[in-house]
């Protein structure tokens, strides 16, 4: 016996309602303790940071090698401060990971010149054309602009920051945004878009004592721009999110009430 029209549709939309999840999170890759000296990994120095992330509902993978095959898999990537130097094929996954398949890279670096991190994240960076170096010490950092990175959806003006690096190359090219500077007005926070679509964004952080556990995961203002950053990262990468229960729902309420206007119609 075959099912009537009004039974196959309220059958799809049962079948859409039992199937709907919110808005699709991400999956961000991230290095084992193998690579990492420091981070999600080594030492679990941002291990609360990245409990946040969890939280949020992100999916976290870690690999001990960032090659094009992993980079294929994921929306983000998160380089914690790295043991010694990135291999080259990893710099050329990374600079597709971004131009290409327009993913987002988050470049964490902190004080030099003489910590071998250092070196690593000047190679990474290198690949387009930014740079860091120095080691000064600042309290607090104060973020620049009103873009969504610093202000949505958290409003922050100010937040935690210790020894860290500078950034002194690159904020002249078209497509960089500085977003937080040191109580000298040296940029400790920026962001690069490679204009490739999605997020192709590569943010770079000069303290990772910007969102440590003991330090600057303590401080409100910190928390929130971690918040910030992941968020827009979320909006830019998942370009095509699963809708909301709600969307469905109505959507459903409308298709079932299409569908009784029809039998009333076909009554004799």
């Amino acid at each position: 016996m075959r099912a009537s029209p009004t039974a196959a549709m309220l059958a799809f939309v049962i079948a859409l309602l039992l199937s709907a999840t919110p808005v699709a999170a991400m999956t961000i890759g991230y290095y084992d303790g193998t690579r990492e000296a420091w981070g999600f990994s080594g030492n679990n120095y941002l291990s609360d940071a990245k409990q946040w992330l969890t939280d949020q509902g992100h999916t976290l993978v870690a690999t001990s090698r960032a090659d094009a095959s992993f980079l294929s898999g994921v929306d983000a990537f998160y380089t914690g401060l790295v043991r010694d130097t990135y291999f080259e094929d990893e710099l050329d996954a990374f600079e597709e990971f971004v131009g290409g398949q327009g993913g987002f890279l988050f470049v964490q670096q902190d004080w030099g010149p003489n910590n071998h991190w250092h070196a690593a994240a000047q190679q990474l960076l290198g690949r387009w054309d930014i740079g860091t170096e120095g080691s000064h010490n600042s309290s607090q950092f104060q973020t620049v602009g009103t873009s969504d990175w610093v202000s949505d959806p958290n409003a922050v003006a100010a937040f935690s920051g210790a020894y860290h690096a500078v950034i002194t190359s690159g904020e002249e090219q078209a497509g960089y945004e500085r977003l937080a500077h040191d109580t000298a007005d040296r940029s400790v926070l920026g962001v690069f878009d490679a204009g490739a679509g999605r997020s192709s964004d590569v943010l770079v952080s000069t303290d990772i004592n910007m969102w440590d556990n003991s330090y600057g995961w303590t401080d409100a203002g910190s928390r929130d721009l971690w918040a910030n950053i992941w968020q827009n990262a979320e909006d830019q990468t998942n370009e095509d999110p699963v809708p909301e229960p709600a969307t469905l729902m109505l959507l459903g309420a409308g298709l079932v009430g299409f569908a009784a206007g029809r039998m009333r119609r076909r009554k004799p």
